[in-house]
């Protein structure tokens, strides 16, 4: 066991956050698809559980449709996460030996799997739910889908910062 390989281990580990949440999202998603839309992502969609603030609720869309668009795609990028980061995990455990520049190429496909996920569970629920369909304004459970949303976030967010750092063979520059 060496500093190289220790490293490499920890950017499979931390690549599987978005790889197993962006395809338990996938199944879980699709598990009751017409469900979820109905009852999770179409009333935040209509803005139903804000204070209604007139100045606010044009933002709300109330199309019937909307909440199915709108989980289909909180589900592409939750499987595009997901799948991405897998095939990362996969290079990287085939390459864990070899060149930093094969491994590397696992780490890349990691890399945009937590890519995708900051942007759904990121950008997608903590900005655009919880801003612009004012979620935060929620009756009941305040903040509950900015703050889920931050949990599923900032580890995914962490290990980007983790895969973008690591690299293999230190070079030591000497100071004379």
């Amino acid at each position: 066991m060496n500093e190289i390989t220790m490293s490499r281990l920890s950017c499979i580990l931390l690549s599987l956050f978005p790889a197993l949440w962006g395809i338990f999202s996938l199944l879980n998603n699709t598990a009751d698809f017409a469900g979820t839309a109905q009852h999770a992502v179409a009333p935040l969609l209509t803005m139903q559980d804000t204070y209604q603030v007139p100045g606010l609720m044009w933002r709300a869309v109330t199309a019937e449709w909307a909440g199915q668009l709108g989980l289909a795609i909180i589900t592409t990028l939750e499987s595009l996460a997901g799948i991405a980061a897998t095939v990362g995990v996969v290079l990287m455990l085939k390459h864990l030996g070899h060149s930093y520049t094969a491994f590397a190429k696992g780490k890349a496909w990691a890399m945009l799997g937590a890519l995708c996920a900051i942007a759904v569970w990121g950008l997608g629920f903590m900005v655009v739910a919880g801003d612009w369909f004012m979620a935060w304004q929620a009756k009941e459970n305040p903040l509950a889908v900015q703050l889920g949303a931050l949990l599923y976030m900032v580890p995914n967010a962490l290990t980007l910062m983790f895969l973008m750092l690591q690299r293999d063979a230190r070079e030591t520059v000497r100071c004379d």
